[in-house]
């Protein structure tokens, strides 16, 4: 990820769970993130939504931390998961 995304999906797996979805939307009039935990697409996979202020940057740290807040985890690491657009 750059310092600074304009967009921002992927996927995530929590321990003893299922891949899941993530999705950062930018929105022009918003001064704090707004974050849906109980997205489900389609497929009926899950996911999370967050609607992210535009003016804020959005890069890879920003969303390990809102992550890690909202799910209480301390450290993410990195692997190849399935391709979001695929599971979703």
């Amino acid at each position: 990820m750059d310092d600074d995304m304009p967009f921002v999906e992927g996927t995530f797996r929590l321990p003893g769970g299922e891949w899941q979805v993530l999705i950062f939307i930018p929105e022009e009039e918003l001064d704090e993130p707004n974050v849906d935990t109980e997205g489900r697409w389609e497929s009926g996979v899950r996911g999370v939504c967050v609607y992210w202020p535009r003016w804020r940057a959005l890069n890879k740290t920003v969303v390990e931390q809102l992550l890690s807040s909202v799910y209480s985890v301390a450290h993410w690491i990195p692997v190849k998961g399935p391709d979001s657009m695929i599971l979703r």
